[in-house]
Parts: structure tokens; sequence; C-alpha cells
């Protein structure tokens, strides 16, 4: 009798189709082999365990993510407390821009935070980023939306030498400059990707588009 050769693909396909497949056969997991992490395979031997430690070594690796999340979050916390009662002392406008775009960066270890908007004269004048309003409009979503992903190149925001991977967006008010307009922060690793700390951003960027509403563009 020849034995027909089970294909890796079909074995996917199978298990695909029956998502239940170890629950019902338990006992088979005691049998097969597990990595211990997918990206460092070049030596097979070295890093294949059991299912037992398997589920020991990825429960450590979710404590660790917790434990580095909890600390990020507690830094940037700090930080952004800090930040935002000097915010709250600028009562002068040029010195206000000043701070969010050139001394936030530095300190948030960011490579730019600023804001993009239509209204050339006020990018002009206080050295924000100017955008059409088509390309701000296929960003905007609704007001007070906070995204943050990798960087879309499809969408122009930061210069190509900035090498932005990732970033922050907010939509901030239409009534601050008549228009549309984002404020942004902008990262070359990736800062923003898997979303740490972003009850932190959205708070400061709600409070960035208060100074902003206590200021008069006309």
């Amino acid at each position: 009798m020849i034995k027909k050769k089970i294909k890796d693909k079909q074995v996917l396909v199978f298990l695909e189709n029956n998502p239940d497949f170890f629950v019902e056969n338990i006992e088979i997991l005691d049998k097969i082999n597990f990595p211990i992490d997918s990206m460092k395979l070049q030596n097979k031997d070295k890093n294949i365990i059991t299912f037992k430690d398997w589920i020991i070594e990825n429960l450590k690796n979710t404590q660790k993510n917790i434990i580095d999340n909890a600390r990020y979050n507690f830094f940037t916390q700090k930080k952004i407390h800090k930040s935002v009662v000097e915010i709250l002392k600028k009562d002068n406008k040029s010195e206000f821009f000043d701070f969010l775009t050139t001394k936030l960066p530095h300190y948030f270890d960011l490579e730019i935070i600023n804001i993009v908007t239509c209204n050339f004269d006020v990018s002009k004048k206080y050295n924000l980023y100017s955008k059409s309003k088509d390309l701000i409009d296929k960003i905007y979503g609704v007001e007070n939306q906070l995204i943050m992903d990798a960087v879309d190149h499809d969408v122009l925001i930061f210069e190509k030498s900035s090498k932005i991977y990732s970033n922050a967006i907010f939509s901030l008010s239409n009534k601050i400059f008549g228009s549309p307009s984002l404020l942004v922060f902008g990262s070359k690793d990736k800062h923003f990707v898997d979303n740490k700390a972003y009850e932190l951003i959205l708070f400061f960027s709600n409070v960035v588009q208060e100074k902003l509403n206590q200021f008069s563009y006309e």
C-alpha cells in the first residue's frame, strides 16, 4: 500500500477548519514540539521546547510586556503632567508654539511634534506644517480623533528626509484655524505602533487643543 505524504499546507488547512482539534485531543500536545521564538529558528535543535515549557515561556513574555508597559506609562504620565503645567503657563502664541514644536519633541524623545494646517499665514508665522486642505481631509476623520500607527507613506505629512516610522495624529477642532488641522507626533521608531500610552496622548492632545482655543488667529 502506497502511503501518501501529507503536505504542510494540508495540515494547516485541516487545523484552520478544525479549531477545536487540540481541545478534543489534548494528549497529543505532549508529543508536539514548539518554538521558543519563531524569529530565532536558525538553530532548530536549540530553539525547540515542549508544550508545557512553551506555555511558561509565553506567560513570562506576557508578564514582561505588562511590566514594560506599566513602566513606560508611568514615565510618560510624569512627563505629560509636567509639560501640561508648562503649556498652561504660556500666554504668548509665539512662546507656546516654540515650546510645542521645538522643546517638547526633545523632552518626549520624539523627532517631531507640530501642527498641520492649510492656513498658510499661520503656518508661516509660527513655523507650523503647511499642507493642502485636500491632504488634511484625507486624514482628518472626525473631530478629536486620535490615530496611532505606522506612517502612511501615501499621505505625505512628514518630509521623507525625516525618516519618521510611526506617528500619532489628533484631529483638532475646525474652530481653531477656521479649517481642519492636525496635531502630529512623529517618531523614528515603533513608538506609536502598539498604542502605548494612548489615553495619555489623547489627554495631552486635548490640553493642547484647549490652549489653542484660548488664542485668536484672526
